[in-house]
């Protein structure tokens, strides 16, 4: 059994570019690439395709 992680929960715009956030629609991690734009690290993605987000958007971060 593995424990998840303590995540934070911040906007989308609040991200660093460059961080690695959870998403809870998708149940994913993603890397902020620009200020609307991330890309999957987990599951099917592999940091290569861009997905847009909203700047309000609540997503997680590690503490």
């Amino acid at each position: 059994m593995t424990n998840k992680p303590n995540l934070q929960r911040i906007r989308f715009s609040d991200v660093a570019q460059g961080q690695r956030f959870f998403d809870p629609v998708s149940a994913e991690y993603f890397i902020k690439q620009s200020e609307s734009l991330a890309a999957m690290v987990t599951g099917i993605g592999d940091g290569t395709i861009p997905d847009e987000f909203e700047s309000d958007d609540i997503v997680g971060i590690e503490q």
